[in-house]
């Protein structure tokens, strides 16, 4: 069973994540300024969903 993780887009801490993508390494580096909403960044080594 695995659980859904989140994250409020202003609990948001560091400067740079790394955002998942369709790209073969599977995501990239972007700054806190980039993420947007229904992003998925990596967090504890596990993809989590930014919400508002």
């Amino acid at each position: 069973m695995s659980k859904t993780r989140t994250i409020s887009i202003k609990d948001l801490t560091c400067n740079t994540y790394s955002v998942k993508d369709n790209s073969d390494r599977g995501c990239h580096t972007a700054c806190k300024s980039e993420i947007k909403v229904g992003d998925k960044v990596v967090i504890d080594n596990y993809f989590t969903l930014v919400t508002e």
